[in-house]
Formats: structure tokens, C-alpha cells, sequence
């Protein structure tokens, strides 16, 4: 799961269709995507960050490993 895009999410208020209707994907796609069944394309990261405005490395962390 794709915690940070989950929780900057939750901060902003918004839902899952609002997201993806500013991505221009399906809600269903982002839900996959948000779930990390699916990976977000690199665009659509660059548009997650400007919507939250923050950066790549705040959504997706490097090295954060997952037990």
C-alpha cells in the first residue's frame, strides 16, 4: 500500500474518485493504484505531488521497507 499518497490524501480531504478524476483515470485504477496492486506512472506521481504539494520523495519514501 501506498501509505503517504493515503495519507496526504486523508489530510486534503479528498476521496479517491476526486483523485482520480484530477489524474484522469478511473476511480477503480486509483484504487488499485493507492492499494499498490497496481503502480502509479510517473505523471501521474508529478500530479499527485503538485495536488498535495509536496514532493516524489514525501509520496513515494526510498528505502522504506515494509515488515
Amino acid at each position: 500500500m501506498n501509505y503517504q499518497v493515503y495519507i496526504k490524501r486523508k489530510e486534503h480531504r479528498l476521496r479517491q474518485a476526486d483523485v482520480a478524476k484530477k489524474l484522469g483515470i478511473s476511480t477503480q485504477s486509483y484504487y488499485l493504484k493507492e492499494t499498490g496492486k497496481r503502480d502509479f506512472t510517473i505523471t501521474e506521481a508529478k500530479r499527485l505531488a503538485l495536488i498535495y504539494g509536496c514532493t516524489l520523495n514525501d509520496l513515494f519514501p526510498v528505502g522504506l521497507e515494509v515488515i
